[in-house]
């Protein structure tokens, strides 16, 4: 991931990983799964996205999960 990820994100990854790591090898490797995007082409509402356990999971930068 290019992008500097917030505590919260960096926190509800950690819980997803603890949930279930979904076959990955390491924590970092499970990070790494998630990339950034955005809503609109102004870059507001950007949120982190990836993988896991079959859904599509969105962070936004105050933590809170979406599938």
């Amino acid at each position: 991931m290019n992008t500097k990820l917030t505590k919260q994100q960096r926190e509800a990854i950690k819980r997803l990983y603890d949930r279930s790591p979904d076959g990955t090898v390491s924590y970092l490797n499970f990070r790494r799964r998630f990339r950034l995007y955005s809503i609109g082409s102004s870059g507001l509402g950007d949120y982190i996205g990836g993988q896991w356990c079959g859904m599509f999971v969105g962070i936004e930068t105050d933590g809170h999960t979406h599938t």
